[in-house]
């Protein structure tokens, strides 16, 4: 999974802005699901002096200290509105780990971002961090599982950190916003790739690692459902390279028009400095994309006789 990283660095400090793959650490931050008891409650401070007493009603000690009441039975207010819910696959820690995948423009929009006059609102999602064995991480390095992504180890992190996208959870953007500074780590630019690489796959099965796997049960089939021959193996591969191409134009060569497009709008950028530097970037990423489908069309056609 990590032979294109290199030898590192794969994390940076986090920037001003909050962007993919940025990793939190806080105490709130838990994978919360909702089961068929979750319920709306109201509620909240309740001075020391009637703690105790609850406590009493209870069989249970409580201090003087104020603690927190809640209940289906008090009346929800608007701003004040709680859940009954359930957490998951967490230790009981101090701070939680999680990495944010919501896409950048997302998580810009949500937190107000470079956006003058808008308000931080919305949610954003997030996949917890989980601490596994050596061997559990190799493994996963090794032989790729779509609903968890390993990550390359670093000081900032427990060791054995797995991102776990069969467990996301949603924060709201205000919470965030109140607490960019808990971010630990950044992504590097090939690191961030791979998350979202690996991301697309488990979500919409769309993307490098989703089209390998595709084109590899192609190649299956071109050799009758026996091991693939080279012959089957190279005409697939022809399918996946201009796949991967195709990824590249639409994900990191439009996010580029759409940071230029940006940059114009809200912050006073040239839009003819910016255009033709981009538009010969997708022209020759057209006419490479046109070559290799070409020749995956060449490859597949002898396939493709009764």
């Amino acid at each position: 999974m990590f032979e294109k990283l290199g030898e590192g660095p794969h994390y940076r400090d986090p920037e001003d802005d909050v962007v993919f793959g940025d990793i939190f650490e806080a105490e709130f931050l838990r994978d919360i699901f909702v089961r068929e008891d979750t319920t709306v409650m109201g509620g909240g401070l309740l001075p020391g002096h009637l703690a105790r007493k609850v406590g009493s009603w209870m069989n249970a000690e409580l201090g003087h200290e104020d603690i927190d009441l809640f209940s289906p039975a008090f009346q929800p207010k608007q701003e004040t509105r709680f859940a009954l819910a359930h957490a998951s696959f967490l230790p009981d820690a101090q701070a939680h780990q999680a990495i944010l995948v919501s896409d950048s423009c997302v998580t810009a929009t949500a937190l107000a971002q470079g956006r003058e006059g808008r308000r931080v609102a919305g949610r954003l999602l997030f996949a917890p961090l989980m601490s596994v064995s050596e061997e559990v991480w190799q493994g996963l390095v090794e032989t790729e599982d779509f609903e968890r992504f390993p990550l390359p180890d670093d000081e900032r992190l427990s060791a054995g950190s797995v991102a776990e996208f069969g467990n996301c959870f949603m924060v709201d953007a205000r919470d965030i916003n109140e607490h960019v500074n808990r971010r630990v780590a950044s992504l590097s630019q090939s690191l961030a790739v791979e998350l979202e690489m690996h991301w697309g796959a488990y979500s919409t099965r769309r993307g490098p690692r989703a089209y390998e796997r595709n084109t590899l049960k192609l190649a299956w089939l071109f050799s009758g459902g026996g091991r693939p021959t080279a012959e089957a193996e190279k005409a697939a591969d022809a399918i996946a390279r201009a796949l991967d191409l195709a990824f590249q134009l639409e994900g990191s060569d439009l996010e580029d028009v759409s940071a230029a497009e940006e940059s114009v709008r809200l912050a006073g950028g040239n839009a003819s400095e910016l255009t033709p530097s981009l538009t010969k970037r997708l022209v020759d990423r057209l006419h490479e994309l046109a070559q290799l489908a070409n020749t995956a069309a060449e490859g597949l056609a002898p396939y493709g006789k009764p």
